[in-house]
């Protein structure tokens, strides 16, 4: 394919990428944006990346270049260089590595999910959660941890958001993730036949006095602030809690379901 090199900061298709910076106009183009290598490279094995841009100049290691000829030996996605400043302006990091695509936004339903046949499902549902970081790395936790799938509900951030793009490591392409109101959630996990354990301060049995050995299970958190909201907690199979004895009260919402994961993982591996 044919490479353009853009030289301007005000040249349509930089207007453009600029424009996926914002979440109105991630939900008006269809599109999001995916920068890093890292990143990229994940959206690129999950055939998901339609365009890349790069910038050789902020290349940080051989690794960049090799990269840019690996896609170019292959031709199948379009290339095209942005100077310094044209990729500084569309660029949402401090320290870029010159490198930068955009990939089509995919829909998120619950009835997309496929839930394995032959073991025992391990979801996680993240319940109004709003920071962009949290919840990339929450997508970053459950792929780590083998999760077979994430919920959202009561969504807040925008899950093509480039902060949760970034927090997650590229696992946002490698994760099955759906959004949908509490009592759908919660009668879908009841008709796959998955018990729900919410993370929460007042549960009276600690994590690690539950049995998940043979069964399919969700762990559920909350918000950052607030916790698990009301409409959840009506519908929960079992409330738990991770014993802390320091003066905080609570723990950072990703640190809290890696934990309660990590569990569900020892406790099959026993």
């Amino acid at each position: 394919m044919p490479e353009e090199f853009i030289q301007s900061r005000q040249n349509p298709r930089v207007k453009s990428l600029m424009k996926l910076r914002d979440r109105a106009g991630r939900r008006k183009l269809g599109l999001f944006i995916v920068e890093g290598l890292r990143e990229l490279s994940r959206g690129v094995k999950g055939a998901h990346i339609e365009e890349i841009y790069f910038c050789p100049e902020f290349f940080k290691s051989p690794k960049h270049s090799a990269f840019i000829e690996e896609m170019r030996s292959e031709n199948s996605i379009s290339l095209c260089r942005l100077s310094e400043g044209a990729f500084e302006k569309v660029s949402n990091r401090e320290g870029c590595d010159g490198l930068m695509g955009f990939a089509r936004q995919w829909g998120s339903s619950l009835s997309d999910i496929c839930l394995p046949s032959s073991k025992a499902s391990t979801i996680l549902i993240a319940d109004a959660v709003e920071k962009p970081g949290n919840l990339g790395a929450l997508m970053r936790s459950a792929d780590a941890l083998g999760a077979d799938a994430m919920i959202l509900t009561n969504s807040v951030s925008d899950i093509f958001n480039p902060a949760v793009v970034r927090a997650s490591q590229g696992a946002l392409f490698s994760l099955q993730i759906a959004e949908s109101s509490v009592s759908e959630a919660s009668e879908w996990l009841k008709q796959s036949g998955i018990k729900s354990f919410g993370a929460h301060l007042k549960a009276d049995k600690f994590i690690w006095q539950c049995d998940f050995s043979n069964k399919s299970v969700a762990i559920v958190v909350g918000s950052e602030k607030d916790g698990l909201g009301s409409d959840w907690e009506a519908k929960l199979d079992e409330r738990v809690k991770i014993p802390m004895f320091g003066m905080s009260d609570s723990m950072n919402v990703n640190v809290a379901a890696a934990l309660c994961m990590y569990e569900v993982l020892r406790s099959r591996s026993l």
